[in-house]
């Protein structure tokens, strides 16, 4: 029986310890006030109950950084998927996204986000204060996030993220300008 939305979002808060948050289809902006709190804390049921039941649209999002864990490379072309693979990122749970896919890794200490460098072309990262779009969201495009089959979170374990990322993501001043605001 193919799992709802609630019992994914269940999944990743109760099950992985992954902080999630409502997010809108379109914008890929959080639809609640004050979503950075859950940098610090995971909802509670009733709190994913309200934003993901009787029909909701909203995306799931984790969030990523210190409280999950998690730093996601988003490869967010068919050229950034190539050039992920030349230079040889590690295997890593990998979710197929309407353009090319997200790569979920280990977070580390000092892990914030990027995007837009010039030595990595669409290729953006989400670490400390960042979220992500999760399975089984739908883009606007009609594009459902999926997991790639043998490529899930109990499939594979999470690795450091490849040495070129983590080199410029610890750079300080180097965040993501724009799109997470705190509404």
């Amino acid at each position: 029986m193919e799992r709802r939305k609630l019992d994914w979002a269940r999944y990743y808060v109760f099950e992985k310890g992954y902080p999630v948050i409502p997010t809108s289809p379109k914008s890929k902006q959080p639809v609640i006030k004050g979503w950075k709190k859950f940098q610090k804390v995971l909802p509670g049921n009733e709190e994913l109950e309200e934003w993901f039941c009787n029909g909701s649209k909203h995306s799931i999002s984790i969030v990523t950084g210190k409280i999950s864990g998690l730093a996601v490379v988003d490869l967010d072309s068919p050229v950034a998927v190539v050039l992920a693979e030349k230079m040889d990122f590690p295997e890593a749970p990998r979710v197929k996204t309407r353009r090319g896919y997200h790569l979920y890794y280990r977070w580390q200490e000092g892990i914030v986000n990027f995007q837009n460098r010039v030595d990595l072309p669409e290729i953006d990262l989400r670490g400390e204060g960042g979220y992500i779009i999760a399975p089984p969201s739908i883009h606007e495009s009609g594009h459902q996030y999926a997991w790639v089959e043998s490529h899930n979170l109990e499939d594979i374990s999470l690795v450091d993220l490849p040495e070129i990322i983590v080199k410029e993501a610890m750079k300080k001043g180097r965040t993501f300008k724009g799109g997470y605001k705190d509404i």
